[in-house]
């Protein structure tokens, strides 16, 4: 769980330095921004080696689920494609103007300001994202690809099985509730394993 706390601080510092360094010209930006690079490509490979050699063992729990339309995604997209097309159309009205950070990392001829827009809608789905599966370990809940919410046991407080949704309603020590969907067939196959770690770091009500 400290390595996702870790890896998570890393990636809003990238971001962060990488569109304050576009905008303010640093001296030493780039050297900064490639030192905290290099730091997250670290501390990741070091998390896949962890999984890979077998000491941070998960299994299948289910996906996160929010109850949330699917409009929702269908507009966020749009919205994305109709902005990146707008900002490459018509990008010499923002007269954004180059610097050292900007030219290391793209070509100034080009179209950079729309890779901004890109990296922003990637953080932004990061964030909105409703397709990441949870993973149960020894110490909690684990997501694969999203960083953003993984829990410690001691985070819950109870949890309840809502078994005509094939849901798990987890609730949390500030009473909000976190519901993981679980695939019935798989939870059946392996039902007994599933309840003896819930039920032995969590209240069942």
């Amino acid at each position: 769980m400290k390595i996702r706390k870790v890896l998570k601080t890393l990636l809003f510092v990238c971001f962060g330095l990488f569109f304050l360094f576009g905008i303010i010209d640093f001296k030493v930006s780039v050297e900064i921004i490639l030192f905290f690079i290099i730091a997250l490509v670290v501390v990741k490979l070091y998390e896949l080696l962890m999984i890979f050699l077998g000491s941070y063992n998960r299994k299948l729990l289910g996906k996160i689920e929010l109850f949330r339309s699917k409009f929702w995604d269908y507009l966020i997209s749009m919205i994305t494609v109709v902005l990146l097309y707008l900002i490459v159309r018509y990008d010499y009205l923002l007269e954004f103007k180059t610097n050292t950070f900007i030219n290391f990392f793209f070509d100034s001829t080009s179209h950079y300001f729309a890779y901004y827009i890109i990296f922003s809608t990637y953080l932004i789905s990061l964030l909105i994202n409703d397709k990441h599966i949870f993973y149960f370990t020894k110490k909690g809940l684990v997501t694969k690809g999203n960083y953003f919410e993984d829990y410690l046991w001691e985070d819950f407080k109870a949890y309840t099985l809502i078994e005509e949704q094939s849901l798990i309603r987890f609730t949390k020590k500030n009473d909000k509730f976190l519901f993981v969907k679980y695939e019935e067939s798989y939870f059946q196959e392996n039902k007994t394993e599933i309840l003896n770690v819930l039920n032995k770091n969590i209240l069942y009500v």
